[in-house]
C-alpha cells in the first residue's frame, strides 16, 4: 500500500445527542480509490484506545503499520483494489498527545470561554460518532456505504450506524462487541477506571491543563482495562515469575512499566469521556426494547466474537444475532478462539479474515 496521508474534517456546529451543539474536528485517512459511482466505500471504526490509523504507514520509517493492516490492503480481506476505505478518529480520542490524532474533547479550547472545555465538554455517545462520520462521508459526495466495520468500541459505532441510518449502509460487521455492553464490564473496568482518575489529587475536577497531570490515576485506569483485554495465559507468558525468589514482584513491575510506556500519548479527561461513551452503549436505549431497536436494521449483519473474551463474552454478540434471526433478519455469527482474549479481535485477525472477506463478496 502507498504511504497514508492524515486529513482533517471540521464541522462548525454539531448537535450532540445530549442536546448541546459545538464545533467539532476529527482526523481521518483513506485507502484505495473511490470509484465513479461512489458505491465501493467501507468505513472502519477504531477501538477504545486506538486511532484512525487502521492500515499502511505514514512514512517508510514507521516501525509498525496501522492496527488492522493485516485485514486492509490490496488483496486482503478488506481489499483496497476493490474498496475505498475511510477510517476516522473519534471525539475525545484518548491519544490526544499523538501528533497524528485530530480530535475534539475536554482539552479543546472552548470558543466561548477561550479556555479548555475540561469537564464542561458535553457527554458524547457512539451514536454521535456515527452522525459525525455520516457528515464526513457525505462531504465526499457519498450517499451509501458498502459496509461499516469495527472491533470493540468500533463495533459499537458500526451497530449505531445500522440502527440510526438503516438505509445508508448495506453491511455491518461488529467484531468483539455486542448490542449492549455487559454491566460487569461497565462497572468493573470502565467505572472503576474513571474513579481512579478522579481520585488522583492532580485531576483537580478536570482542570489540570498546563499543570501537573493525574498520571497515577490514569495509570490505574489503563491497568484495569489491560487486565481484562487479554486472556490469563497471555499474562503468564508476557510477565513470567521468577520461581526462585520468594514474593517476586518482577512481573508486577514489568506490567506497570509497560502500561506507563503505552499511556504516554493519553489524556485523562479524554479517557473519562471515552469510557463514559462505552459505558452507555446500548443500541436499544431510544426504543422500548432491544428487539424493537434491532428491527430497524436493514443491513446484513455479521457478529464476530472471541471465545476467551472477558470484556465482551460471546453471549453478548450472539444475543443480537439470535433476536434478528428469529425475526427473519439477515444476521450471521462467527466465533473464534485466541490466547489474546478480547484483543484477539485486533491481533489475531487471521482467525476471522476469511469470514470478513466472504461476507464482503456475497
Amino acid at each position: 500500500m502507498n504511504m497514508v496521508k492524515k486529513e482533517r474534517f471540521f464541522l462548525p456546529s454539531f448537535e450532540m445527542e445530549c442536546g448541546q451543539a459545538i464545533p467539532v474536528e476529527i482526523g481521518f485517512e483513506t485507502y484505495g480509490k473511490l470509484n465513479q459511482n461512489k458505491d465501493n466505500v467501507i468505513l472502519i471504526c477504531h477501538f477504545f484506545s486506538s486511532t484512525s490509523h487502521a492500515a499502511g504507514r505514514y512514512t517508510p520509517e514507521d516501525p509498525e503499520p496501522g492496527w488492522w493492516d493485516s485485514l486492509i490492503g490490496p488483496g486482503k480481506a478488506i481489499d483496497t483494489d476493490r474498496f475505498f476505505v475511510i477510517s476516522s478518529d473519534t471525539l475525545c480520542n484518548i491519544q490526544l498527545k499523538n501528533p497524528m490524532v485530530y480530535t475534539t474533547g475536554p482539552a479543546t479550547i472552548n470558543p466561548k470561554t477561550g479556555k479548555p472545555y475540561g469537564m464542561t465538554f458535553p457527554n458524547f455517545s457512539y451514536g454521535d460518532m456515527a452522525g459525525i462520520q455520516k457528515k464526513l462521508v457525505e462531504s465526499m459526495g457519498i450517499d451509501k456505504l458498502y459496509a461499516v466495520i469495527g472491533p470493540s468500541a468500533g463495533g459499537m459505532q458500526a451497530l449505531n450506524w445500522a440502527i440510526l441510518y438503516p438505509d445508508f449502509i448495506e453491511r455491518c460487521i461488529s467484531v468483539i462487541c455486542g448490542a449492549r455492553i455487559p454491566v460487569f464490564t461497565s462497572l468493573a473496568y470502565l467505572k472503576a477506571g474513571i474513579d481512579a482518575i478522579q481520585l488522583d489529587p492532580n485531576w483537580n475536577g478536570g482542570d489540570y491543563y498546563g499543570k501537573e497531570e493525574p498520571v497515577q490515576g490514569l495509570s490505574v485506569a489503563l491497568q484495569l482495562m489491560n487486565l481484562a483485554a487479554y486472556q490469563y495465559g497471555w499474562y503468564e507468558e508476557t510477565f513470567p515469575r521468577k520461581h526462585k525468589e520468594q514474593g517476586d514482584p518482577s512481573y508486577q513491575i514489568k506490567f506497570e512499566e509497560a502500561v506507563s510506556q503505552r499511556m504516554l500519548p493519553y489524556d485523562a479527561n479524554h479517557y473519562i469521556y471515552t469510557a463514559r461513551a462505552a459505558m452507555v452503549h446500548n443500541i436499544g436505549h431510544n426504543f422500548d426494547s432491544l428487539e424493537e431497536a434491532l428491527l430497524q436494521i436493514r443491513a446484513r449483519l455479521l457478529m464476530i466474537s472471541c471465545s476467551s473474551d472477558l470484556l465482551f463474552p460471546p453471549e453478548y454478540s450472539k444475543e443480537a444475532v439470535e433476536i434478528m434471526q428469529k425475526r427473519g433478519g439477515p444476521a450471521d455469527y462467527f466465533e473464534f478462539d485466541s490466547p489474546y482474549g478480547h484483543m484477539g479481535g485486533v491481533l489475531d485477525t487471521q482467525c476471522f479474515a476469511k469470514q470478513i472477506s466472504t461476507f464482503l463478496k456475497d
